[in-house]
């Protein structure tokens, strides 16, 4: 069986994935906006920060830790955070990260302030009794205030096609309407 596709089925797809990529952007998990998940040695590191977008000034970074094919979260290895300018302008940041400043008691953070904008370098070192393993990524740092201005623009020439589209179906049903009323009249 063939099934055609009408105008309507259309639009509601279009909607559908619309909605599915603007939550995509805004998914935050109990930690923050999900930045990297890298295997460390024996362990898999997952590091989520907030705000979203993430600013200089106040900052979380939580940090899921788990052992590399098993399952669960490990909570009693040591988790420490480095932070490097990729512009190599200004020092270090050492971060220990604990249970107690995380939001999730299945999560270790470090709360601090990042200084500036930027590039910064991160490296993730998890230590649990003789096993040590390490990983590495980047996070964007904005400067303070700014905004992801795309989502704020969006809407608009969105909504705008959404009209037009919508427009456009109503006359083709009306049209079709009126042709299948003049069938039956005659």
């Amino acid at each position: 069986m063939r099934r055609e596709f009408t105008g309507r089925s259309i639009a509601g797809v279009l909607l559908v994935v619309l909605f599915v990529f603007g939550c995509v952007n805004t998914a935050i998990a109990d930690g923050g906006r999900l930045r990297f998940r890298r295997a460390a040695g024996p362990f898999i590191v997952t590091l989520f920060t907030t705000p979203d977008p993430l600013t200089a000034g106040r900052a979380d970074f939580s940090v899921a830790v788990e052992r590399a094919g098993m399952p669960g979260l490990v909570q009693d290895a040591h988790i420490d955070l480095i932070l490097t300018p990729a512009d190599g302008d200004g020092g270090q940041i050492v971060l220990h990260a604990s249970h107690k400043e995380a939001t999730s008691k299945w999560l270790q953070a470090a709360n601090f302030s990042l200084p500036a904008r930027g590039i910064w370098h991160v490296q993730v070192v998890v230590r649990r009794g003789q096993e040590v393993g390490e990983c590495f990524g980047e996070v964007r740092v904005r400067a303070p205030g700014t905004r992801d201005l795309m989502w704020d623009i969006l809407p608009v020439p969105l909504g705008a096609l959404l009209f037009v589209l919508h427009q456009n179906l109503k006359q083709k049903y009306n049209r079709k309407r009126r042709n299948r009323l003049a069938s039956f009249d005659s």
